[in-house]
């Protein structure tokens, strides 16, 4: 049967491919031993393909047939050699080539390999420029050794379509360019040069000038997001009439002015001066992107989904890096850098589990705290994404926030079960151990005591030895994971609490305040408030409602219906913001997402929805605000992951809120 089959094959090919081959293709009849040891070894548009035979078989030459990337079939004969160099081929395209022995009129079966060639024609790595006046050097490291040559096209901005060209050595790691117009972009792009063609190519833009005439504080931001445009003064101090014109003609005059594109990107700039009574122009070009960060890409556990909740993002105390954790099965640590918008690192912990703990980030050394709801599970991890330790003795951190000293040497942590413990900060050893009796719903580090919130009472414990100060019943019940937020004066830690109140403890006197009760209909929990600079407090509710109260709790001065389109759960863990001008930030989790900044007044400034229409984008967290920009988290659904972004809205952060935004870091610590 495998004979008819070679035979009848082979009869196709030839009837297919008499331009690729017009001599008779041998039939197929006794056994005859087929090639053993077939390799295809690619190279560049070009496979190698070399086989061999038992020793006394003698066969008098080979056929070699393959399908090429017009569905044609090839066929080659090798004229006896035992191997064949198949050329014409589409890099990064997989071949399946076909070898069959001739003996005389008679032919073996076939033996398949497959073989995907790739190129060798590597382009330039680390092209650098460097520029000055009327000249602009290149350098590169060379890729390969078999480079024959390169070639470096540039022009002018005034002029692209006057490409000049220049055809360098194959040793050369370095150029310069002189003779060049100064204050003029010019575009540079590099190839290298191989036997089989030009590598791609490896582009560069530099100015030459006697000096840069501008400083940017960022060449990247998002819409609306002010770049501070600079005149280099220091090199140019005659310089007058400096003008910057920005797309739509908008003009801003001065040596440092700050402004927003609102254009998705690459935007470009117009900078005018006189300088010793001579009129100079520049360009400059900055990258506008939609968000500060925009995100879903998060390790998954097969197919399950990934998200936030119980979370808001925190800082690193540089407020260079914004930091958040998933829950999903996989509960990762992600670092972004603010200015790009970009991953830095992220870490996977060994083990998988949930996570419902909202991070910390200790102010002095930069690590960054955070538990999950498996039991043995508290992390330490570097401000490079590395491991320090693991705390192994708490159980389930389905609870509060961690707390950590004002000099970065404790961290405090209360489990699900209300074991609270203080940790070295250094090494991850246990220096205390107190029994809270219940699940820890809010930690706060106030001078020389800890504060443990649980559902009833707060606990006031000695940071150094984890003795029992105090003891106070509070006035309601503590909301789950909820923390807690400071008054200016430092005396109220205030807390949301279930069916529908707001609480507050004293944390000079060890007393709790008379609690305002601010649902009475349909009343639900309430998430951790925030303080303006005002003295109001804003809390968000399960119910739908948000609420900004009294400093001493006597009154509600307003509340605001989320009018989404379902209020069940409507700010389900919600960690609010509230900025220098007593405006508040909070994120709607219920179906879909509504971000709403309200005045003092609680007139809403602007709202928003991300990913408007789908339903699976809902917040079970909270924001964090810092230079202008909200981060929100959130949860994601069955058939998406839940998105983390930054988004630039102005203003200026509060100096003091919530302990858990208290600091940039979330630190959970009076300052």
């Amino acid at each position: 049967m495998k004979k008819i089959i070679n035979l009848l094959l082979a009869l196709v090919l030839t009837a297919n491919l008499a331009a690729c081959w017009t001599e008779d293709i041998p039939e197929a009849g006794a056994a005859r031993h087929q090639v053993t040891g077939l390799t295809a070894t690619p190279g560049d548009e070009e496979v190698l393909l070399s086989w061999s035979l038992p020793e006394g078989w003698n066969p008098t030459d080979f056929i070699v047939y393959y399908t090429d990337a017009d569905s044609e079939t090839v066929t080659l004969r090798t004229g006896g050699e035992m191997n064949c160099t198949v050329g014409g081929l589409v890099n990064d395209t997989q071949y399946t080539f076909y070898v069959q022995a001739v003996y005389g009129k008679l032919v073996s079966n076939y033996v398949a390999a497959v073989g995907r060639p790739a190129t060798t024609r590597f382009p330039v790595t680390d092209l650098t420029v460097d520029a000055g006046d009327s000249f602009v050097s290149l350098a590169w490291t060379k890729p390969a050794t078999t480079v024959l040559s390169y070639t470096l096209s540039y022009y002018n901005e005034d002029t692209p379509d006057n490409v000049e060209q220049q055809t360098l050595d194959k040793d050369a790691t370095s150029v310069t360019l002189d003779k060049l117009i100064n204050d003029k972009n010019y575009y540079f792009s590099l190839t290298a040069n191989y036997e089989k063609g030009a590598s791609e190519p490896a582009t560069a833009k530099a100015m030459p000038t006697l000096a840069i005439p501008y400083i940017l504080d960022r060449d990247k931001a998002a819409k609306n997001q002010p770049i501070t445009f600079s005149f280099n003064t220091e090199d140019y101090p005659t310089a007058t009439d400096v003008k910057w014109t920005f797309p739509g003609d908008v003009v801003k005059e001065g040596t440092v002015v700050k402004y927003g594109l609102g254009t998705v990107g690459t935007q470009t700039v117009k900078l005018n001066a006189t300088i010793d009574g001579n009129a100079r122009s520049w360009t400059l070009e900055v990258e506008i992107r939609e968000y500060v960060i925009y995100s879903t890409d998060w390790a998954q556990d097969g197919s399950n989904y990934n998200g936030f909740k119980g979370t808001c993002p925190v800082f690193s105390p540089d407020g260079k890096t914004v930091y958040i954790i998933t829950f999903n099965k996989v509960s990762a640590l992600y670092a972004f850098d603010v200015v790009t918008g970009n991953e830095k690192w992220r870490y996977l912990p060994t083990s998988k589990s949930g996570s419902y703990n909202m991070l910390t980030v200790n102010p002095v050394t930069g690590d960054i705290y955070y538990g999950t709801t498996s039991a043995g599970q508290f992390y330490a991890i570097t401000p490079e994404g590395e491991l320090k330790w693991i705390f192994s003795e708490a159980g389930s951190m389905k609870s509060a926030a961690p707390a950590v000293n004002a000099n970065g040497t404790v961290v405090y942590i209360c489990d699900a079960l209300g074991k609270a413990f203080a940790i070295d900060a250094a090494s991850g050893q246990k220096k205390w151990q107190f029994s809270a009796g219940d699940a820890g719903r809010g930690l706060l580090v106030n001078g020389s005591e800890l504060l443990i919130g649980t559902q009833t009472d707060a606990f006031f414990v000695n940071i150094e030895t984890g003795e029992q100060i105090a003891k106070v019943t509070l006035g309601c019940e503590m909301s789950d994971i909820t923390g807690f937020a400071v008054n200016s004066d430092k005396t109220l830690a205030y807390f949301g609490g279930r069916n529908g109140y707001i609480g507050a403890v004293n944390i000079k006197t060890h007393e709790a305040i008379k609690s305002l009760v601010v649902e009475k209909d349909n009343p639900n929990l309430l998430y951790e408030p925030v303080v303006a600079p005002n003295g109001s407090v804003f809390a968000g509710s399960k119910n739908g409602s948000v609420y900004n109260v009294k400093g001493d709790l006597s009154a509600v001065n307003w509340e605001y219906v989320h009018t989404g389109s379902s209020l069940a759960n409507a700010f389900n863990y919600s960690h609010p913001c509230v900025d220098s001008e007593n405006r508040f930030y909070i994120t709607s989790g219920q179906t879909s997402n509504t971000t709403y900044i309200f005045d003092a007044s609680g007139n809403v400034v602007d709202s928003w929805t991300y990913e408007s229409g789908d339903n699976n984008q809902k917040q079970m967290g909270g924001n964090n605000y810092l230079d202008g920009v909200i981060y929100s988290a959130f949860i994601g659904g069955s058939s998406k992951n839940g998105v983390f972004v930054g988004k630039y809205v102005g203003g200026e952060r509060a100096s003091s809120w919530s302990t858990h935004g208290g600091d940039i870091c979330g630190s959970c610590c009076v300052k």
